[in-house]
């Protein structure tokens, strides 16, 4: 904690030169000027000491948010914000960068709340504190600062790429035997009981009259496709750029929007990273209501960070149709699509930051390539699309 500044230090030293230089030379005029200069350096020091301390709440919300939405921070400061020579003013420390905090300049005593925004540039959890109060003087020969209130964690979200639609699957058999039908139709998965809003097209007349209350059919469609998202989270696939680290981020913002395209639509999924340390599996929800499994991916995709493993071979299962894996430039692309196994639609989708080739078709896997989330996507709805 640093009470005297640069600019008192400086101050005092000129101070007692002059002092001493006036005395020894019987100058009074200079020695009253030294004098004069080191007393408001000490009587700033004394002011800043003496001031009472203030009491401190910081709330942040929301704790949840997707990199660069908003997220605010709200500082309620109750005490004396003047006091003499001394004046407070606040910063709230944001993954180790320092945020000043614009505290009204109204000489009002009491409590005040001030709003702010915290920025959100990075994925990940983002450290947000101690809030920094400062106490300086107003010729600026002394100030200190301390450090109040608690860390709270912001969970930053990947960048929300859109994506238009999802790849289709093939059509099941009703007992979810893999096998092709000719004709369409849906599969009865469950039953609710009738609310409002609900369809009454979809009513299941022979359990409503079994039971005596209006039953609603939930249907899945057979040939929604039960979507892979493989994630490439080894670093040397991503090697040999300047920006590995960027491309990474590009690729995760990629895998989250595919993993969201699925839970949106209800399809199931199951998501996995290619050394092996995460994977989650959402199932398929008919009526498209929000599942935990969704939010759970959503959470372990803000904290996937590089790793130096190897790959390993991911559990596709006999019923992944559409598998896609999202990797780097520097990645094995063939050793890649033979990871995806016999699933009916393959596709690798490769960050390049130099791509001479948006989609092509390699031994049955739809290769895409990007300089970012943005063209990847664009390339995605692109095969989609045909």
């Amino acid at each position: 904690m640093r009470v005297v500044t640069a600019r008192g230090r400086a101050t005092g030293v000129l101070a007692v030169l002059t002092l001493a230089a006036g005395l020894a030379w019987h100058y009074p005029m200079l020695a009253a000027l030294g004098a004069a200069l080191l007393a408001v350096v000490v009587a700033e020091v004394v002011a800043v000491l003496a001031t009472g301390n203030v009491a401190v709440h910081r709330e942040v919300r929301p704790t949840v948010v997707v990199r660069h939405e908003a997220c605010t921070g709200t500082l309620t400061i109750t005490g004396r914000r003047r006091r003499g020579l001394v004046r407070l003013d606040a910063l709230d420390e944001v993954d180790g960068t320092l945020v000043p905090v614009d505290l009204p300049d109204d000489g009002a005593d009491g409590t005040v709340a001030v709003t702010y925004p915290i920025p959100t540039p990075r994925r990940g959890l983002l450290p947000v504190g101690p809030v920094r109060l400062r106490r300086y003087g107003l010729a600026g020969m002394a100030a200190t600062s301390t450090a109040s209130g608690r860390v709270e964690r912001v969970r930053v979200l990947p960048r929300r790429i859109p994506l238009g639609s999802m790849m289709p699957g093939h059509r099941r058999a009703p007992a979810g035997i893999d096998t092709s039908l000719e004709h369409g139709g849906t599969d009865l998965v469950g039953l609710h009981e009738y609310a409002m809003g609900d369809d009454l097209r979809r009513l299941h007349w022979a359990t409503s009259a079994r039971t005596g209350t209006l039953m609603v059919r939930e249907d899945a469609d057979p040939a929604e496709p039960h979507v892979q998202v493989l994630l490439d989270d080894r670093g040397q696939s991503y090697d040999g750029s300047d920006d590995a680290g960027g491309l990474f981020e590009e690729a995760v913002e990629m895998a989250a929007a595919l993993c969201r395209a699925a839970t949106e639509r209800g399809h199931p999924l199951r998501f996995a990273t290619l050394s092996g340390r995460h994977a989650v599996t959402v199932p398929g929800s008919p009526t498209r209501a929000p599942l935990r499994e969704a939010q759970d991916l959503d959470f372990l995709l803000a904290e996937i960070t590089l790793t130096d493993g190897r790959a390993v071979d991911p559990e596709l299962g006999p019923s992944a149709d559409v598998a896609v894996v999202v990797t780097g430039a520097g990645a094995d692309q063939h050793r890649l699509g033979l990871l995806l196994g016999d699933a009916t639609t393959r596709v690798v989708a490769v960050v390049d930051p130099l791509p001479l080739v948006a989609a092509e078709q390699r031994a049955g896997v739809l290769l895409l390539r990007g300089a970012g989330s943005m063209s990847l996507a664009a390339a995605w709805d692109g095969a989609a699309g045909r």
